[in-house]
């Protein structure tokens, strides 16, 4: 059985899986309502605990962890965080990253003393104690952590980080004017819930500064799209490198999450390179040049500038140690895959061919707390980053500049990201895959099922505007000018025209089935036809969903909004407060879903063309055979699959076969790209 492989289909692909069963919202009853107030509070101008809230503050200056110890359920974790804290933790003001040994450590200190409270009272008392006394980011990024985490505290949603910390999603200018948004942003003559709101334009980084040979820029309102670094935000929150799976209860696959979701995201990135006449990702090796620079023109909160990386840059020497370990790791993960095994830190020899084996080598090459042997294979994904963000050395353990890539709400905003995956899959996940036994025929052919026809409606792109809500994250002198002030940032960002997925499938009998879509390239960069067979690995999954048949033809119609792992934006958070407010006054109800975010469905499509833009869908539909797999995840919630590895039937080559079986098919689509004049016309 194969159903370990599902369940990492899902997560790990950068598919946030919301079926469709999720699009039904359940109604928050008043235990969920007052949970999601408080953590609402908690979150509200945190960076200024005593300005913001008053009573909050004193409530936190008030409580007396060592005094409470009885009110958690490990003592142990409390007297370690205690000890921390007495020596000196990461002041606030400071610069946080978990990419730091001393920092991660604090981080799971004061985790492990949030997940373990007893109740949520006290979990809810102790953040309102660490607001004040930790470091703000450090504070931000746990409390996310551990309300994703807590049993108690489960699809309670959270603020878009964006709105948090907005220094992550936005760059120094625009900041700069959201600081004096009464100088530079446009006051909107009608109040909104009376907020005076500042709205203030924002460009994306290649508007100011790019080189005549920096193709990179084109592609900035895909790799800064605040929607689609929340969803990676999310993805790598699900399943923390520091946490053993068994003890808050993770993923039991979470490294095939990990390969398969990079995947995923590597290949709508070269789609989007493709759109803009970009070729394949280039490789590089650890001992030349790295050729693409990267200049992010943002700061930190403390005004600290972000490091950037020149053009054909060669690798700084502070660096060396680094790259000296990363190939070693290579190699030794390398050796493995071609040896068929991984050994453990007892030198006890696990086959890797064998079910959950593309999860070990997931495990091993992110490094996290559940890799068979941290010690001999390292960490690669963290020494790549480590050595491609050209940052300086820190002086100080408190003292850092960490690079775009040591966060995950940026990592993707700078290209040595995706030359990293591509490196980790040229190296790892394809050679696992070609060392498989490809599929024959009858693995994936099933003459009793057959798609009589597929047809998809005219696909077309556009850009549109989003605002959102910085103020939380940014600083303010009295608490009523905080809390009478909306600061909106306004970007163009890509969205397409709703659309549907129109099936003609003709069963031998009434069963259940698994329909799955595929998106890939027609024509590479030179405009010479893709062959499917040598190029499937380069189709990302849009959608898997289970149908019932009856005997004989069956009519189906899937809508773009129905995809599972897509979500439409978030409200604002002033919006969504207010609704639990009234909520609580019994003014309405409170309908909500139970995931916390997804992959943006706006990006659902690639750009495209003005004139379109040729792509191939495939499509494939199979019996579904045996019970089905469910996946749980606490971000993106409950899902159904069948007992198929992940990507399949596209996971594996086919030997001596073209995928023209009559259970699926091969279809040329068109994107067409449209501005916003052209919108008006009617298509």
């Amino acid at each position: 059985m194969k159903w370990m492989a599902v369940l990492a289909v899902v997560a790990a692909v950068c598919l946030a899986l919301v079926a469709a069963d999720h699009h039904t919202p359940k109604i928050a009853d008043k235990d969920f309502l007052l949970k999601q107030k408080k953590i609402y509070n908690l979150l509200y101008y945190y960076k200024q605990p005593s300005l913001i809230n008053p009573s909050l503050y004193e409530e936190g200056q008030s409580y007396n962890i060592e005094a409470n110890i009885d009110s958690y359920t490990n003592t142990t974790v409390v007297k370690d965080f205690l000890y921390l804290y007495k020596y000196g933790m990461l002041p606030r003001g400071e610069i946080f990253s978990s990419y730091y040994p001393k920092l991660q450590k604090e981080q799971e200190a004061l985790f492990r003393m949030f997940y373990y409270a007893k109740d949520f009272d006290t979990f809810y008392k102790t953040a309102l104690w660490a607001r004040i006394h930790v470091n703000e980011m450090q504070f931000f990024d746990t409390l996310y952590t551990a309300v994703i985490c807590r049993a108690d505290t489960k699809f309670i949603q959270l603020p878009p980080p964006y709105e948090m910390y907005p220094y992550a999603f936005y760059n120094s200018e625009v900041l700069e004017k959201a600081h004096h948004a009464k100088l530079f942003g446009k006051l909107d003559s009608k109040k909104f819930s009376g907020y005076n709101t500042y709205t203030i334009p924002a460009n994306y980084s290649g508007w100011y500064l790019s080189r005549e040979y920096d193709v990179e820029h084109k592609l900035n309102y895909f790799t800064e799209d605040i929607g689609l670094n929340t969803y990676y935000f999310y993805f790598r929150k699900e399943n923390p490198v520091w946490l053993k799976s068994e003890e808050v209860g993770l993923q039991k696959f979470r490294g095939e999450t990990y390969l398969y979701g990079h995947k995923l995201l590597l290949m709508r990135y070269y789609l989007e390179r493709l759109s803009n006449d970009i070729g394949k990702v280039e490789d590089f090796d650890w001992n030349g040049q790295f050729f693409v620079g990267y200049y992010p023109t943002m700061t930190y909160h403390n005004g600290l500038p972000f490091p950037q990386r020149g053009y054909f840059s060669k690798f700084p020497h502070y660096k060396q140690k680094y790259i000296k370990d990363v190939s070693e790791f290579e190699s030794r993960i390398l050796a493995s895959i071609d040896s068929e095994y991984i050994k453990d830190m007892n030198n006890k020899m696990f086959n890797i061919y064998t079910p959950g084996g593309l999860n070990m080598v997931g495990n091993i090459v992110e490094g996290n707390a559940d890799s068979y042997n941290y010690e001999y294979y390292g960490n690669i994904d963290f020494l790549a980053k480590k050595i491609l963000g050209y940052n300086l050395e820190p002086s100080t353990t408190h003292q850092i500049v960490p690079s775009a890539l040591e966060y995950f709400s940026i990592a993707m905003r700078d290209p040595a990201f995706y030359r990293i995956y591509q490196k980790i899959f040229d190296l790892f996940y394809d050679r696992y895959k070609l060392h498989q036994k490809p599929y024959n025929k009858n693995e994936v052919v099933y003459p009793e099922l057959k798609i009589e026809s597929f047809v998809v409606d005219k696909l077309i792109t556009y850009f549109d505007q989003f605002d959102a809500s910085i103020n939380n994250g940014l600083m303010f002198d009295d608490a009523k000018e905080a809390e009478s002030t909306l600061i909106k940032i306004r970007q163009y960002r890509l969205n397409h025209k709703p659309f549907s997925f129109h099936f003609a499938i003709n069963a031998d009998k009434a069963m259940k089935a698994v329909v799955r879509i595929f998106l890939g390239p027609k024509y590479d960069i030179h405009h010479k036809p893709m062959d499917f067979v040598e190029n499937f690995k380069y189709f990302y999954e849009m959608d898997n969903f289970i149908v019932d048949l009856n005997a004989g033809a069956n009519k189906i119609v899937r809508h773009s909004q129905d995809c599972y792992f897509t979500i439409p934006d978030p409200e604002p958070s002033e919006v969504f407060y207010k609704k639990v407010l009234n909520s609580l006054d019994g003014m309405e109800s409170l309908p909500y879903v139970e995931r916390l975010y997804g992959f943006p469905e706006r990006l659902l499509l690639p750009k495209g063309k003005k004139e379109g833009m040729p792509f191939t869908m495939f499509v494939y539909v199979n019996p579904l055979e045996g019970e089905t797999v469910p996946y749980m995840s606490r971000v993106f919630g409950n899902y159904k699959f069948d007992n198929k590895p992940l990507g399949f039937p596209l996971d594996r080559p086919v030997l001596n076969f073209h995928y023209d079986g009559p259970n699926m098919m091969l279809k040329d689509v068109n994107i067409y790209h449209k501005d916003e004049m052209e919108l008006n016309v009617t298509y």
